[in-house]
């Protein structure tokens, strides 16, 4: 009998836990929009290989932010949990803008757009 009682207070906790991070996961913090800027300059400067872009020479002062969108990600598990990317689109004083996909929960580089590419 105290091996079932156990049992089910083993499996009300693993229950409650479960949930609690489900929940978490579906409505994490997003980043903000000075996060986001900085984490697509910083992508933009130190490119990631896998990007295959060379560096860009930016000047933080003459870039201003054009466009942040919040998009979500694809894929059964992705939906699930309500997973997002961010689009942010910036505009330099020679008139590029180029648009840089992030992951919208830790700022990871997902892919560049426009004149870099």
């Amino acid at each position: 009998m105290l091996k079932a009682i156990n049992l089910k207070k083993f499996v009300f906790e693993t229950l409650v836990l479960l949930i609690i991070f489900i929940a978490y996961e579906y409505q994490k913090p997003i980043l903000t929009t000075g996060e986001a800027t900085d984490n697509a300059l910083l992508c933009l400067a130190f490119p990631p290989e896998r990007l295959g872009i060379k560096a860009v020479d930016i000047i933080y002062y003459d870039i201003t932010l054009e466009k942040l969108s919040i998009d979500k990600k694809s894929g059964f598990f992705n939906k699930f949990t309500n997973q997002r990317e961010l689009s942010v689109t910036l505009k330099t004083k020679n008139g590029e803008e180029p648009t840089v996909r992030i992951n919208a929960y830790n700022g990871r580089c997902l892919e560049v757009t426009n004149p870099i590419n």
